[in-house]
């Protein structure tokens, strides 16, 4: 550390995306049990005795056809929540580094714990586990053992929603942290726990922490963030310019405004908060001058309000920012100018979270939306030549035979670019459990059973999509769906060859529900032929 340069108060850590063989022969385990190995085998493939991942079967072919394995992982793209937490902590005068993908950033962050900071910081998005974190804490115990470990995010904030106090200290201490941070925000505690070790003192006053001091565990009081937006927007003049391009993620508005049956999340994370056109400008023009090209919106609800959408797409057309970019979108909250617009300012692709072609369906899930109106959507983003991932969920509560049908219609006669089928999944806090009994549901997760469907025979109807529908694309949603395409074509992969790569694995997929690790000789011949020129753009960092 140079003489000049403070004491990092914090390295914050990304995402760890861990050995998918070994998750899922866990699975495998309990595939009696559970659907949650038949989501496993619609997002993998087994090629020469592993189970690997679709982005991670696409490395093997490049390497194949090439001589060259290119790295290829969606999750090396900028981290939005390490950037956020970054900005958030550096705006306010402390010293913050960032490691944005664990499992190609080891060797920076092995350095940067040899110059002995004050925390480490580990975020949670995505994490349904505990096995990541676990990893990530035992390395950095590896490298520096005094090192305060803070942990919080999704996964730690579910963690105490969903388990009494004595199952959650027993959680933590499997986790090896000092301190978790319990709210759906939680950045202002941070802050508060890393201006605390900075001055050496307690942290009992702080809310919304559980720490172990003295070799127990203590539990401070709740008290629910609710943090700016705008004022927290992130400064990305924090950041090297090869850390946000070509592709970054980016944030305009907080939580949703609807409630849909099967989802928790506008509960977790409050009320619906939309960040300033101004604030969400100045940001893009930040990344528009550091080289970024393709932007990634995360929002729920990124066309709602549809007057505010437009006169934000306005606001990137009159700038002439030139973003390629993809984002949610809800075509029942959509007319044709907001269409015109999409076009204009450079959207290249919308998930469309339709999640059933069924309108009883639709109704149960309280989804606000016609059938019809999904139908004219697509059209709309069709002509536009807007690719779209259509996300159907099977096996809701009311789901049958006729109903799955429906939506295998919808699919076919609509055309989605792209479509994804996922397994029921029953979130016990979520709205449609209050129903339980009208609907006759048992179980959680992907172990459930309602009046009219259980999760095998949900799995099974879910098997017919990719056997029956020939208008549509297979895409899995593990680490490649429509947010991983901008990061792919920023590689140097073509949307070309995405589709021919989802129908190719579609066959491999079919034959190996018949027979797990089923040979493809003549798919297998034609995925490296499809490779055969690839070449990794030096421009873009490895």
């Amino acid at each position: 550390m140079s003489q000049t340069q403070a004491p990092i108060d914090c390295i914050i850590v990304g995402y760890n995306d861990i050995d998918f063989q070994s998750f899922a022969e866990a699975q495998k385990k309990r595939s009696r049990f559970s659907g949650a190995y038949h989501e496993v085998l619609t997002n993998s493939i087994s090629y020469r005795g592993d189970r690997v991942t679709f982005v991670e079967l696409m490395n093997r072919y490049i390497e194949r056809a090439t001589g060259e394995h290119p790295r290829l992982n969606v999750f090396e793209a900028p981290a939005l929540g390490v950037c956020y937490l970054k900005s958030f902590l550096q705006r306010r005068g402390l010293r913050a580094e960032s490691v944005n993908f664990f499992n190609y950033d080891k060797p920076r962050l092995a350095a940067l714990l040899k110059q002995d900071p004050r925390s480490v910081v580990i975020t949670t998005t995505y994490y349904i586990d505990h096995a990541p974190i676990v990893e990530i804490v035992k390395f950095v115990r590896k490298h520096n053992p005094n090192v305060d470990i803070i942990v919080g995010g999704p996964h730690i904030f579910n963690t105490a929603s969903d388990l009494d106090e004595k199952t959650q200290d027993l959680v933590y201490r499997h986790i090896g942290a000092n301190i978790y941070i319990i709210d759906s925000q939680g950045e202002q505690s941070l802050h508060r726990v890393l201006e605390a070790r900075r001055e050496g003192a307690s942290l009992a006053e702080i809310p919304n922490l559980y720490y172990y001091a003295d070799g127990k565990g203590h539990r401070t009081e709740r008290d629910v963030e609710t943090n700016d937006l705008d004022q927290n927007s992130i400064d990305w003049s924090f950041f090297d310019s090869d850390a946000v391009a070509p592709v970054t993620y980016m944030r305009t508005a907080r939580s949703c405004p609807f409630k849909c049956s099967f989802c928790n999340y506008p509960t977790m994370a409050g009320k619906h908060v939309l960040a300033d056109i101004e604030v969400v400008e100045k940001e893009m023009r930040q990344l528009k001058a550091m080289g970024t090209e393709y932007l990634i919106f995360i929002d729920d609800t990124f066309n709602v309000p549809l007057p505010r959408f437009k006169k934000l797409l306005r606001m990137m057309v009159d700038n002439q920012f030139d973003f390629k970019w993809v984002s949610f979108f809800r075509c029942a909250n959509a007319d044709e100018e907001a269409y015109d617009l999409l076009k204009a300012s450079g959207c290249i692709g919308v998930f469309l979270g339709i999640e059933s072609g069924d309108q009883t369906i639709l109704n149960y899930m309280n989804k606000s939306a016609k059938v019809e109106r999904y139908r004219w959507g697509v059209r709309m983003l069709k002509e536009r030549g807007i690719m779209t991932f259509a996300s159907i969920i099977c096996g809701f509560p009311g789901e049958t035979e006729e109903t799955v049908r429906n939506s295998m219609r919808f699919i076919e006669e609509s055309g989605p670019t792209f479509f994804n089928v996922q397994l029921y999944y029953h979130d016990t806090r979520a709205p449609i459990s209050r129903r339980s009994e009208e609907f006759g549901i048992e179980g959680a997760g992907y172990n459930w059973r309602h009046n009219s469907m259980d999760w095998r025979g949900a799995a099974e109807m879910a098997k017919l999509f990719l056997r029956e529908i020939e208008n549509s694309i297979p895409l899995s949603l593990y680490g490649f769906s429509l947010w991983g395409i901008p990061y792919l074509l920023s590689k140097g992969i073509t949307l070309e060859q995405i589709e021919a790569f989802g129908e190719l694995t579609r066959n491999i997929m079919l034959d190996q529900f018949k027979e797990e690790n089923a040979a493809f000789p003549e798919e297998d011949r034609q995925l490296e032929a499809l490779f055969a020129n690839y070449r990794h753009p030096k421009a873009v960092p490895a």
